[in-house]
């Protein structure tokens, strides 16, 4: 059942309308991800643009959920798991409020007993929607429990959502569960900061994007093409790139062959001979990784 904050049950016009945009129980992608929780995988799920599910020895978050039809008109070019099949995660990472990183349609449907952390100024986006903990995090602020752990980190990318909502803060963050870490760059464009991040974590992981670039000239200060976000890569001394930010949308959808950023990105990994180093989970699939005693 899909339910908002008062406690009635929400309408789905929007995702009966939009039906063959949206995944649901028989889909692939749910039967993968339901396989690799029933036997206790540790996995990694692309749901599309920035939104990744990520279970590691029982612990589960989800980062950036955009599971809607459409944005502003402009649909999916893959489809999305409806929200409501979601399982549940124990905290949900939004790097930043524009509307394909912070959709409110999404975050409705999920289920609620879980953590949000959202960057500075961004809770009121929010307003009445109950989820079991909401917490701003300002930069190089932390958050943690007894498994893991959560730190924000500045990035370089514009600020606010709206009139409405004109200072709302851009991160990234640091992840730790258990023994394993993380990093999800959310939206950004190159910069130093990238170098300092890899001196100070120690990062296994890293979420990265790079697709949305194009046109350049518009765009090349808030968001990475492939070869920088292989260079955050190396700055980051992860041990893992993962590509994101990719083949699910496009404001100006000329470009999406202009840019071929999947293409760009296995090529330069390739240039760099970094191929044992890329996991390239691309939308709508999941990567399994056995236990280590398998």
């Amino acid at each position: 059942m899909i339910w908002n904050s008062t406690g009635r049950k929400q309408k789905a016009k929007d995702y009966k309308l939009h039906s063959r945009f949206i995944l649901d129980e028989n889909s692939l992608l749910y039967r993968e991800i339901k396989y690799a929780l029933s036997h206790g995988y540790d996995f990694i799920a692309n749901l599309g643009h920035s939104t990744f599910l990520v279970s590691y020895q029982g612990i589960r978050f989800l980062t950036d959920p955009f599971l809607s039809p459409h944005i502003f008109g402009i649909k999916r070019q893959k489809p999305a798991l409806r929200p409501d099949l979601v399982p549940e995660v124990d905290f949900i990472l939004i790097s930043h409020a524009h509307y394909d990183h912070l959709d409110m349609r999404t975050l409705r449907r999920l289920k609620r007993n879980t953590t949000v952390i959202l960057p500075e100024h961004t809770e009121p986006v929010l307003g009445r929607t109950y989820f079991k903990e909401i917490v701003e995090l300002k930069h190089y602020d932390r958050l943690s429990s007894t498994q893991w752990e959560v730190v924000s980190l500045p990035v370089k990318h514009n600020k606010g959502r709206s009139l409405l909502f004109p200072n709302t803060e851009t991160s990234s963050y640091f992840i730790k569960v258990k023994d394993r870490t993380f990093y999800f760059a959310g939206d950004t464009a190159y910069f130093d900061g990238f170098k300092e991040y890899g001196q100070e974590f120690k990062i296994h992981t890293a979420f990265l994007p790079i697709g949305g670039y194009e046109p350049t000239l518009l765009l090349h200060k808030v968001h990475m093409n492939p070869a920088e976000a292989v260079q955050a890569f190396l700055d980051l001394k992860a041990e893992i790139i993962v590509p994101m930010h990719y083949g699910t949308f496009h404001t100006i959808p000329r470009f999406v062959k202009v840019e071929a950023p999947l293409k760009h990105f296995t090529e330069e990994i390739k240039k760099r001979h970094l191929e044992d180093r890329a996991l390239i989970v691309q939308p709508n699939s999941v990567d399994i990784c056995l236990p280590k005693s398998v």
